[in-house]
């Protein structure tokens, strides 16, 4: 796999331990919304083994965007890279992943699980075809948000957002659930986008088989089916 050392261009804290990193984007390297990539600072080095990223940024844009969490895990290409300063070079490998945009549907994400959904919202609303997606959003906290403005912006009543750790007046608070689902999906004949940690995507999943989805619509990144052992079917 090709690899590309790229100028880090911008380093901004975004959420609650989160950052948003732009880099310099190499000569005609192309993604399509959703996809991911490898991030690494030193391949040489055994401590700094490849990470995997989201784009989140537009696709004709002249730089490349990620929002990296530091979950203070001991991962330590996140803590070199939230800690580097712009001019500093990290790699980058070549866009992978097949989290793609098939149809208007809903997107049922939780954490940083949003970002390979933010690249595809904002290359629909360049378009004019955002209209009629919806999106149900789980995070532990308010400050756990990423682009929360950006995302009322796009989507109005059609953002939903529920939390799981801290109580907030006028939010839903709790686990999304057979129950939850039912209040906001009318049709279950559209697609359904799913990202997150492991947890929450075999919950998800499981609902959704429940209400009797077919899984043509569930949409999952292969990549996590993979590493989650998990099967639609």
């Amino acid at each position: 796999m090709s690899f590309y050392e790229v100028k880090i261009l911008d380093i901004k804290q975004a959420a609650l331990d989160t950052y948003c990193i732009k880099v310099e984007r190499p000569d005609k390297y192309s993604f399509i919304p959703g996809q991911f990539t490898n991030l690494s600072i030193d391949t040489t080095d055994p401590a700094n083994k490849k990470t995997l990223f989201c784009f989140t940024g537009l696709t004709d844009a002249d730089y490349l965007e990620f929002f990296i969490k530091n979950n203070n895990n001991g991962n330590q290409i996140i803590k070199k890279i939230i800690n580097s300063i712009i001019g500093e070079k990290i790699r980058i490998g070549e866009p992978q992943g097949n989290f793609k945009y098939k149809g208007t549907g809903t997107f049922i994400v939780a954490g940083t699980g949003i970002t390979p959904v933010l690249s595809v919202f904002r290359d629909l609303r360049k378009k004019n075809d955002l209209a009629g997606n919806k999106l149900i959003y789980s995070n532990k906290t308010m400050e756990d948000i990423i682009q929360h403005n950006e995302l009322y912006e796009m989507l109005d009543l059609n953002y939903v957002n529920l939390f799981t750790k801290q109580r907030y007046d006028g939010y839903y608070f709790g686990r999304i659930d057979d129950n939850f689902l039912k209040m906001h999906i009318t049709d279950i004949k559209q697609y359904f986008y799913i990202n997150g940690s492991s947890h929450f995507v075999k919950s998800i999943l499981s609902i959704l088989k429940n209400l009797n989805v077919p899984d043509d619509l569930i949409i999952i990144e292969e990549a996590i089916l993979k590493e989650y052992q998990v099967t639609k079917s």
